[in-house]
């Protein structure tokens, strides 16, 4: 017989991150636990509030399977004497697993012969065994940090008010930090605050609901966003999106309520984003746009735990809201007061690191490094505004608004339009799923600044470890290699990697030699452009490998090309015995004396011929590859090449006694794998 199994533990209130956490870890927790004491079971999912853990387990088992296991003990020689009477090593192992001395066997093991028993253990009911596993469960959920309370010992999140346990509808008797486990939940503490009796574990989401209290989070998200959507349409205007503010507040009720409240419209004279991040921020509260249009209204949007008395507290949410807005005002029209440009020298003032310098000396790196990227001087004033607003009153008490701000100031003061974008877009991509740099200028500053801090972190040593990474290195890498793909240009990664060695150097900065340097951190792109490849654009490791391979860790378009090429190629009929040959090329006539063959040694009709194709083909399968024209060069070698390399392989034999001859197919095998090895490590590929 199964049943579900529950475990409730009702707390006081947990934060959003305690929660999240415990919510992940819970079900492995039981579930591991219930497959070490042999109770079979199903699924298991979590549930909770800041209120309340859950874990529900489908199809629980009423008792341990039986258990029937072959123990080894010490070996023969160290438990028996020669005449086979028992030594203390062998009592000992008898006593230990509670049987005679006679009931030993003795077993041949690939070590030697050992001393052995069958031990048996009748399942006990789970009702007997679940206790314990519960308790030990609960002491196991892992918090950020945990608290002790009153006189006892026990850690954990918050101090644990109630617990539930059942399984089916029979309560499970266990406890924790001295509260006793029952079968009674609590409801929403305002709307249903009072003890509910659950009857059965099936029915504990059920009740729960009825009870105010949404206890699965993807339910709450669910009801939390139409309801939020449903007040904006109520007053006119559409809900601005926003996923943090969705997870922070589905971690704050237990049951999602919204209420509209508003604000001066005189605020709207600001900049939307900092409307947003004064309500973002501060109050949890969410943006609303006018129905249509691109333009916040003075509205907004609030989660709150409870739907008694709603004006009350949309009153003091507007009260709350009031001195936050009106110091974001006076911070942006103090900023104001100073240009952008005459902010720049106080940058010589912010640390970017200790051993690099200032925020000033790494805009001047960037600022010539982005004018040699996009070819454009307007990067050397670029570079220093687009930093600029680190200095600003607003960014200060919103680093979120690092670039948005300082575009705003920018074209508040008539700076260009190109440079104004700049400010902001060279900050992109913040994310994997963010756009990257539209224009090239702001492409180049994006480019220059995270190639910037890459050597100079790796030339000083700091270089990311396991999940240590505090300069986002790893992030500043894909970005680079995402902005060339798909942005407006390419990357010369070794040429731009060592111009900002050299820019380090020119201002007297100490970092590692360059050359040491520029392979470490090719390694590092090495390594984020295969999975960048691979893993998010979805190619197969082997073929990326194949084409790092032959890639000079230059033009990251151009390994992009040839990735492309390679996939194309492994679509074609030839693919198969193309990639069999190119290989065996490789491994046979990596050795290969050098030069070309000599055409009057060939003894064999195949070689000949094969000869006499390559050479056909060679300039233009060369001319092609140097163009970086890598499907025009596979294409040719998959139309031309298969028939004459296949026939070579299946009647010429390379590895004959006549040293002249070998070395001479040696030759011709030599040529064309260097020439297909410019394009691709074919050797490095898999399955063919």
């Amino acid at each position: 017989m199964t049943a579900h199994l529950l475990l409730e533990i009702g707390t006081e209130e947990l934060p959003a991150s305690f929660v999240a956490k415990a919510l992940k870890e819970l079900p492995g927790i039981l579930t591991q636990l219930l497959d070490h004491a042999r109770i079979g079971h199903g699924s298991a999912s979590s549930y909770g509030t800041p209120r309340r853990l859950a874990v529900l387990v489908n199809d629980v088992a009423d008792r341990q399977t039986d258990l029937e296991e072959e123990v080894l003990g010490p070996p023969k020689a160290a438990a028996f004497e020669a005449d086979g009477r028992p030594k203390k090593a062998a009592e000992g192992f008898a006593k230990k697993n509670g049987i005679a001395v006679d009931q030993i066997r003795v077993v041949t093991t690939d070590k030697g012969e050992y001393a052995a028993v069958t031990r048996r253990e009748t399942g006990r009911a789970a009702s007997e065994v679940l206790p314990a596993i519960l308790a030990d469960a609960i002491a196991k959920i892992p918090f950020p940090k945990s608290m002790r309370w009153g006189q006892g010992d026990v850690a954990f999140g918050r101090p644990v008010h109630w617990l539930v346990a059942l399984h089916g509808k029979h309560a499970i008797a266990t406890q924790f930090a001295g509260i006793a486990s029952g079968t009674r939940t609590r409801g929403h503490r305002f709307l249903a605050a009072r003890e509910i009796e659950i009857p059965e574990a099936g029915a504990y989401l059920a009740i729960l609901r009825d009870a105010h209290v949404l206890a699965d989070e993807r339910e709450r998200r669910r009801v939390m966003i139409e309801r939020l959507e449903a007040k904006a349409r109520e007053i006119g205007g559409d809900l601005v999106p926003d996923e943090f503010l969705v997870e922070e507040n589905a971690s704050l009720v237990e049951e999602p309520h919204v209420i509209a409240g508003s604000f001066e419209e005189a605020y709207l004279s600001l900049p939307d984003e900092v409307i947003v991040a004064v309500m973002r921020g501060h109050q949890r509260y969410f943006a609303v746009k006018a129905k249509g249009a691109d333009r916040l209204m003075p509205r907004y949007l609030a989660v709150v735990n409870t739907a008694l008395d709603p004006a009350t507290v949309t009153n003091g949410n507007d009260r709350a809201l009031r001195p936050r807005l009106a110091d974001a005002r006076f911070f942006v029209e103090t900023d104001r007061q100073t240009p952008l440009a005459a902010r720049v020298p106080k940058l010589d003032g912010i640390v970017f690191q200790a051993k690099l310098g200032s925020v000033g000396e790494k805009t001047v790196r960037v600022g010539e490094l982005a004018a040699r990227l996009s070819n454009d001087g307007r990067a050397v004033k670029a570079a220093p505004l687009a930093k600029a607003d680190l200095v600003t009153l607003i960014v200060g008490e919103f680093p979120e608004l690092q670039g948005l701000m300082g575009r705003w100031y920018a074209q508040q003061q008539g700076v260009e339009p190109d440079v104004a974008d700049a400010i902001r877009d060279h900050y992109l991509p913040k994310s994997a799923s963010d756009a990257v740099p539209s224009a090239p200028l702001s492409a180049a500053l994006s480019i220059a600044d995270r190639a910037d801090t890459l050597v100079g972190c790796f030339g000083i040593g700091i270089v990311p470890t396991g999940g240590a990474d505090p300069f986002a290195l790893r992030r500043a890498a894909l970005a680079i290699a995402r902005t060339a793909l798909e942005g407006p240009i390419d990357v010369d990664l070794r040429d731009v990697l060592a111009a900002a060695w050299r820019a380090y150097d020119a201002q007297g900065k100490k970092l590692s030699a360059k050359d040491e340097v520029l392979a470490k951190l090719d390694e590092f792109f090495r390594t984020r452009l295969r999975g960048l490849l691979s893993e998010q654009q979805g190619h197969p490791v082997d073929l990326v490998d194949a084409c790092l391979g032959a890639w000079e860790g230059r033009s990251i378009r151009d390994l992009a090309a040839r990735v492309r090429a390679l996939a194309e190629l492994r679509k074609m009929p030839a693919y198969e015995s193309l990639a069999v040959a190119f290989k065996r090329a490789y491994n046979i006539a990596k050795d290969a004396p050098s030069g070309d063959p000599d055409p009057a040694l060939f003894d064999h009709e195949a070689e000949r011929a094969l000869a006499a194709r390559f050479s056909e083909i060679r300039s233009r399968v060369e001319s092609a590859t140097q163009s970086g024209d890598y499907v025009a060069a596979l294409t040719l070698v998959a139309k031309e090449l298969r028939e004459p390399i296949d026939r070579f392989f299946d009647q010429v034999f390379v590895m004959v006694d006549d040293t002249k001859v070998r070395d001479n197919r040696l030759r011709l095998l030599g040529a064309i794998a260097r020439t297909m090895t410019r394009i691709a490590h074919f050797h490095l590929l898999g399955g063919a």
